[in-house]
Formats: C-alpha cells, structure tokens, sequence
C-alpha cells in the first residue's frame, strides 16, 4: 500500500464518441469494486472494470458478476417511471400513475395527520441498505424523520449484530466490527486459517479478499472449513472440511477450548495479562465463585466437563476431530480463526462470536502477526471519510428487526412502542428480507400510510400506497468506501447518465417532501458541496479523486487488530471495563438482559437453540447467492444463471424422501411454504437444507410462495443481542405436486 494518498484511473480511455465513468455498486454486497460505464449519447452501453493485474501490494478492484450486471439492471423494463397509487388490494400490483406534486402531496399530509392524531412513534423507518454509500445512503431518510419530530427504528443489524454485541462485550465499547480482525495482507503470516462458517467467494468479504487466500495458500498456510455446505472457498482452498448442524457452533467451539485447557495447551502467560475472566484467579471483584471460563469449561461450574463427547452429539462433528483441530489450533503458531456472520445468526449468536474470540484470546493469537481476534472483517484502521450527518431520534423508539412481523401484528398489545400506521422505506425491501414473511403480509390491515422509494416494484412496493422512482448510482454523484474497512480506499461515484424517465435522487426526494411538512434546513448544501465536506478529512485533492475515481490511501502501521494493546497493554488498553479482553463480561454481569430479550451469561455459553420437532426434522440455513445482494438483483434472468436457485440438500436425507436431483421440492413448516428446484449433493451436512436468501416472494393463487423466498420460513425471532434468527429453522421436504 502507498506511504500517501495517489489517485488513481483505473479505466481505459474510450472510443471515439465514448465516455468511460468510474463508479462503484452502492450495495451491501460485500465488496467494493470499480464498475466503469462506457456512455455514448447519454446510454451505458457496456461495463467494464478495473484493467490492472492483480498484485497483492496495490490490489485492483475487480467486480463481480452483479458489478457487469448492474447494465441489464439501470435498462431492465421493469424500472419504475414514475410515482403510482395503489389502487387495488395491497399486494395485487394495481397501482395508477399520478403526478409527483400529487404523490408528495399525499404523503405530506399523510405524515403530518398521522404525527399529530397518533404521534411520532407510529411513524416507521423500514428504509435499509439498497443504497449504502456516503450521502445518498442511509442518512437520506433519517434526517428527514429526525427533522420530523422522530420516528420508530429498526435498531439491530440484520447481518452482523452478533459480531457486533460480541466485539463490543469482549474487546471493549468502542471496539469497531469492521475495524476488529485484520488486513488480507496479513494472511500470508499466519500458519493455519480456521475458516468458520466464512465463505468469501460466496460473500467477499471484501474486494480481493478471496485473492489474499490465494496467495495465503500457495505460501503453504494451512486452511480448515467449518461449515454446514462445503462452500466454494472451502472447495477452492480448504485442506480439510468439517461438516457442523446450524446452531450448534458454540458448542464445538466451547468443547475446543475444553480439550485445549484440559491438556494444558492454552497460553497462561497470555491470559494472565490481558484476559480477564478465564480463570478463578482473574475475575473481577465480586464476581461470584465458579464463575470463570475455565470453571465451566471443566464442568466445576455446573457439572458438565464441556467435553468433544458432550458436543459431538450436539453439533454432529465426531469427538476426535474436534480434538484434533483444537490441539491443531493451540499448538499452530500463529494461528487464524476466521468467522463469519451466518454462525451468528442462530437463536443465541452471540455466544458463537463471544466462543470464538475466547479460543483466539487463551492460544493468544489475538492482536498478533499471523493471528487474529475471530472477527471477519478486515480492517484495523478506516479512511476517516463521513456519512451524510442524520442528526439524532427525538424520540427512543427501537425494535430489534427481526421483531418486524411481530412488530405490526401486535403492536402496543405485544409491549412495543406504539401501533403502526405509516410505514417509510427507501432503498428497503424488508417485506421480503425480514423473518415470517407471510406474517408481515398479514399485519398491515392497521397501517394507513405505506411509502416506498425505490427502482423496481419489489415484494414491499406491492404494498405500497404510494410508490416513488428513486434514480439508481449511475445517475448521480457520491462517494464510497470499502465494504469491509480492508484496502484503504474510496471510489468517487461519478454520475454516468441523466436520471432516467422521472426518476429523481432521494435526496431530492426527502428535501421536496421536507419543504411540504415545515422542514426548511434539509438540504443546506449541493451534492457536490457534501462531497467535498464529507471526504475533506481523507482527500487532500478532491478534484483529481472525482475525475481519477479511486483514491488509495496509506494503510495503518498495524495489519491486526488490537496490536497495540497487546504491545502495551498499560499504555493502550482495550476499552472494556477492566480494560482487557473480557470473556468474562463486566458489563453483562451487570447488566445480563441489555435489550429486554432475553439473558446472557457473562461467559461464553452454551444454550439449547431450538427443541427437536417430529415434524419438521431437517435445519435450514440460507447463504448468499452470487447473483444477488439480497433481495437485489433477483429479477433479473441473465445474472441468476450465475448462480441458480435451488435448495440444497444431502444425498441421504433425499434418498429417504425419494427425492431425485433437479425436481421440484415442497419445503415447508408451520410459517409457510415454497417451492423450487432441489439439489442432492454430498456438499451440504445430513439433517440440513440450504437455500440462498433474497428471492422475491412470489404467492401463487393459495398464496404459497413459488419462488424460493426463504424467509416465508424463517422465525421472527430475535437472539438476545438483537441478532436475526435466520439459520435456527426447522423444516421439511417433499416433493412437489
């Protein structure tokens, strides 16, 4: 990496009467690439992308297939033109054009009644991450809504909340997730990666991440899978694969720990200066006796030696290969655990992310060359550039998302903050991505106002009242940044075309709408004047970063997080409450119950996620798909050949269903149902099913779903920390009429 900021054209100049743009997908899809628009007479006609060679000192920002994609998407006949008005059934899709003064009108005096007839708090934010960048991002709809007098939000993150809650537990309240694992560039150190539940080729985890792995591998490092499907990185790099139940990770990682402490392997030393919590001799005062980790590891706390035997029948991993990979992990050195976030998406996740930085912390592979702290992502400093400022809620009305569906069923009467009656999304498709999809659907007899802003009629528009065209990135200017910190760059977004049809920028939007409700400080500055104001702090030359369109920046002295603390620890401590790695959390001994769902011991444990069910006898978990950015994308036909849709399932649970390969399946349990194609294969662990997650919801006449929507399945369920729930699922499967 440069020792300064250089700019960068990571384009080839174009034909005669072609213009070549620099762009990036403003999506939450993992990566951040260059997407460059070849433009003759105000029309993309191709995509291309960042022309240099790899070399793992300055990589180039390759795209993906959704990055080419994104040229059947901004062309697709499918793009909203214009604002509409439901005139039929909510769902029915009978919608009529109307004018925008019309539209905004409406929904001026929509909000403004609902405010003053049932307060703030019945207003809800649904907007989420169809767009993710610097200014045209989320701060778009929250500044309005703050501006407005305060709205009810959606508080946890529906992907990582469980990483999130544990990063801050165990390394302190200002620990940062993207900032908490370490640089790809320091992978080449390491002398095992534990891969757990973590699959950058399917979910990139960060442009040129897979690359790093590459290049980690053909350096000799050693690479283990732990995951329920043998996934394309684990296909591509993995010396060995370990097949484990969703759900059930903690328990092989606490049992790990236990084979690791019984033998005496664990880094004593270590512990005894920056761990806090593994044995009786380091809890903090008052915590009370038989508390520590080591205590329960052993079974002195409650009787149960956390033994390979007692999780093997657990998580279905055999005794000996969980004590082999745990003798491997503590006597590797250094050593590399790597988790992902679809382990934590479980009914109690966080104890899967708080055991995983415990093994890290006791081999003290933590905030070491070659080591990391169990997190994901990959940055251990971030660029300093801002995001448009929202401002602050006026009001304190939170819910955990995956509580959504239950949320608008219930209301006040299920001990939330308010009734719902306006619900706002922009950039959001949450009808479709949240759990209990058909429950959502069923809940909306109660709500009068329903707005969505976006490019296409997605399963959330369908219910909309009013429905506004959003313009997509290639018609407008922003500014983003890596998706997993690592990389130390920004790509300025530059505008390619003209808004398309009546599409205007949410921006636009939001400073229209608020002129309509009172609001006269909304829009203070221009699009390019925010820019400036937002990047001032990285970009010393914003000129050249908008006509080059890739500014790389110089990384931070340390490649691995928490480097300095455990350097200096009496200098740079971790900002915990005893200043050190807690796996034995001060602040959840205190407070156990943070957020009203439920308790969480102050050591990693282990907590029965779900009770067996006769009827439903398999787990479903729901990856990423490669064609899609969650529910982006997914109606488009070319790039979902890229990766089809399809449930997997292992070959002796379908020979016991007489179920063939590539027929229709019926999947299904008490929530709902589907249907799609199935794939028998020896890739994904018996007892499980896997299907990709972000298929529309498309109800056939009996209102089932028919395409694949796994979230017409999933438990609208909240872990403790606020995580989703979607890989803590039972279901079943026949085959289809």
């Amino acid at each position: 990496m440069p020792d300064q900021t250089i700019y960068q054209q990571p384009r080839r100049t174009g034909r005669a009467g072609e213009t070549v743009v620099t762009s990036t997908c403003g999506h939450n899809c993992g990566g951040r690439c260059v997407v460059n628009a070849h433009v003759v007479d105000d029309r993309i006609v191709k995509i291309s992308t960042d022309p240099a060679r790899w070399q793992p000192e300055l990589p180039p920002l390759h795209a993906c297939a959704r990055g080419v994609g994104q040229i059947e998407r901004v062309y697709h006949p499918d793009r909203l033109k214009y604002p509409m008005r439901r005139v039929g059934p909510r769902n029915s899709g009978q919608f009529e054009r109307i004018s925008w003064d019309e539209a905004l009108g409406h929904v001026a005096a929509e909000l403004l009644r609902i405010r003053q007839t049932h307060g703030n708090a019945a207003i809800l934010d649904c907007s989420r991450s169809g767009n993710t960048s610097m200014l045209h991002g989320f701060g778009v709809p929250k500044r309005f809504f703050y501006k407005f007098g305060g709205c009810t939000e959606l508080w946890s993150n529906m992907s990582a909340e469980a990483e999130i809650f544990a990063v801050r537990m165990t390394y302190g309240a200002k620990a940062d997730y993207k900032s908490a694992g370490r640089e790809p560039t320091d992978y080449v150190n390491s002398k095992l990666i534990v891969m757990w539940g973590w699959s950058p080729a399917d979910g990139t985890f960060g442009t040129g991440t897979q690359q790093y792995l590459k290049e980690a591998k053909k350096n000799g490092v050693r690479i283990v899978c732990v995951d329920p499907r043998r996934t394309r990185t684990s296909a591509a790099l993995a010396d060995e694969h370990i097949f484990i139940k969703p759900s059930t990770d903690a328990a092989a990682l606490i049992a790990m720990a236990h084979v690791i402490v019984s033998e005496g392997l664990h880094d004593q030393a270590y512990c005894d200066r920056h761990v806090l919590g593994f044995d009786e001799a380091h809890l903090p005062e008052g915590a009370p006796a038989g508390a520590s980790y080591k205590s329960y590891l052993l079974g002195e706390s409650d009787g149960v030696p956390k033994t390979p035997e007692w999780a093997a029948a657990l998580c279905g991993v055999p005794a000996e290969t969980i004590r082999r990979l745990a003798i491997e992990f503590a006597t590797t050195k250094p050593a590399a655990l790597q988790c992902g976030y679809a382990p934590g998406r479980t009914a109690f996740g966080e104890q899967f992310h708080r055991a995983a930085y415990a093994l890290a912390a006791i081999t003290g592979n933590v905030g070491i060359v070659g080591g990391n702290s169990g997190v994901s992502n990959g940055a251990t400093g971030r660029a300093g550039i801002k995001s448009l400022p929202p401002g602050t809620n006026p009001i304190k009305s939170k819910v955990s998302t995956p509580l959504l569906a239950d949320l608008l069923a219930r209301g006040k009467s299920g001990g939330y903050p308010a009734d719902i009656k306006a619900i706002y999304s922009a950039g959001g498709d949450l009808f479709n991505q949240c759990p209990n999809a058909n429950k959502m659907a069923a809940s909306l007899d109660g709500v009068e106002l329903i707005v969505v802003q976006d490019h296409f009629m997605t399963p959330t528009a369908r219910h909309a009242d009013i429905v506004l065209p959003a313009t997509t990135f290639w018609e407008r200017n922003d500014v983003h940044t890596p998706w997993a910190g690592a990389g130390h760059y920004a790509i300025f977004m530059k505008q390619a075309i003209q808004p398309m049809y009546e599409c205007r920028n949410d921006m636009d939007i939001f400073a229209d709408l608020a002129a309509r409700v009172g609001i006269n400080d909304y829009a203070e500055k221009t699009e390019m004047e925010w820019l400036r104001e937002l990047t001032q702090e990285s970009v010393a030359d914003f000129d050249a970063f908008a006509e080059k369109g890739v500014a790389r920046f110089a990384a931070p002295k340390d490649a691995v997080a928490f480097a300095a603390e455990i350097r200096d620890p009496e200098t740079n401590k971790f900002t915990t409450p005893s200043g050190r790695i807690e796996i034995y959390s001060m602040a959840l001994a205190a407070n156990p119950d943070p957020y009203g769902l439920g308790h969480i011991p102050p050591i990693p444990t282990w907590i029965e996620p779900v009770k067996p069910e006769a009827r439903f006898p398999l787990m479903l978990c729901s990856p990423k798909s490669r064609a899609r950015t969650h529910s982006i994308h997914d109606n488009q036909p070319l790039l979902a050949r890229v990766d089809p849709d399809d449930v997997w399932m292992n070959t002796a649970d379908a020979a016991q269903r007489g179920i063939s390969n590539g027929e229709r399946v019926r999947v299904f349990n008490d929530r709902g149902s589907t249907v799609l194609p199935v794939k028998v294969t020896s890739r994904i662990a018996p007892g499980v099913v896997s299907i990709k997650e972000g298929a529309w919801i498309t109800p056939g006449s009996d209102g089932a779903d028919t395409n694949g929507c796994a979230n017409v399945l999933a438990e609208d369920r909240s872990a403790p920390c606020g995580a989703t729930t979607y890989n803590t699922n039972l279901v079943e499967v026949e085959r289809a009429n």
